[in-house]
Order: C-alpha cells, then sequence, then structure tokens
C-alpha cells in the first residue's frame, strides 16, 4: 500500500524502549568509513556500535547500504551485527527523492526520534520534522543533550 501521510507508516519493529532509536542515511556511514579527527558520523556510528542507541533498518535501506558501501564488505556486516531491522507495512511517498521514503518509513515503523542524515537540501529531507521524527545533521545530532549524555558514555569506556 502506498501512501502520502507520515501517519499511515506501521510495521512490525518491536515496542518502544527506553532507547534512542535512529535512522541513520546511507551518507552517514559513507562518511564514517572516512578516517580523520572530528569526524561526527563516524561518532554517531559508534554510538550505535557501541550498543548506546539504536539505529533501526529495513531490507530496502539495508540494500541501499550494500550497495554505496560495496568497497567495505567488514563494515556492512558490522551493520547487519549491530543494527535491529523493521518491516514497514506501508510506503510512503511524502519525500520528492523517492529513495528517502524508506528511510522514513523506517523510523515511523520503529518510533525513531532522528533520522540522521547530511541530505538537506530540497526535494530530500528538507523538513525539520516529519510527524514525530526529528531530522538532524551530524553536528546537530550530536548537540542533543541526550546524545551529548551518550558521547560520555561511549569516552568512558
Amino acid at each position: 500500500m502506498r501512501s502520502s501521510k507520515p501517519s499511515d507508516a506501521h510495521g512490525r519493529c518491536g515496542a518502544p524502549g527506553r532507547t534512542l532509536r535512529v535512522v541513520l542515511d546511507t551518507c552517514i556511514l559513507k562518511l564514517a568509513t572516512f578516517t580523520g579527527e572530528n569526524n561526527a558520523s563516524a561518532l554517531v556510528y559508534e554510538l550505535a556500535r557501541a550498543g548506546l542507541m539504536e539505529a533501526w533498518l529495513t531490507p530496502a535501506i539495508l540494500e541501499e547500504y550494500a550497495d554505496v558501501l560495496g568497497d567495505h564488505p567488514e563494515f556492512v556486516a558490522e551493520i547487519v551485527e549491530n543494527f535491529p531491522v523493521c518491516y514497514p507495512l506501508t510506503e510512503l511517498s511524502v519525500i520528492r527523492h523517492e529513495p528517502d521514503n524508506r528511510f522514513l518509513e523506517c523510523a515511523l515503523a520503529a518510533n525513531a526520534e532522528f533520522i540522521v542524515t547530511v541530505n538537506t537540501a530540497p526535494g530530500h529531507f528538507d523538513r525539520e520534522q516529519y510527524q514525530t521524527v526529528n531530522v538532524a545533521r551530524p553536528r546537530e545530532f550530536l548537540n542533543v543533550r541526550e546524545v551529548g549524555r551518550l558521547v560520555k558514555k561511549l569516552i568512558r569506556a
């Protein structure tokens, strides 16, 4: 079923818990593969890998991850091992760049609080919020108070 209303996105994704739930746009993971200091995307990924937050995906998102990150098969394997899978029951058509709708479907079905992306240009994730899901660039996300506490836990670990 295709819908243009974000409120129609439902799926089998486990009950909301106390752990922060996010969906990471593919660009975040690609940027996380780059070495260098102050790589905000790498830090966002590390929070998920360490289990300090849940980064959800769907089979369609995993397919995109595998395609874009094909030159890093060990990284894709790590994602598969650490990210829970969600199965939205509705396809949305809210965002003009059609593939971005898969991330919104996942976020809504998984009750995620954030989609983290650098693609905030018109036609992509160009709103600050879609229903209950906030859109944040990596630095903005890391500056959220709750996320800052998670970063401190990660550093202490």
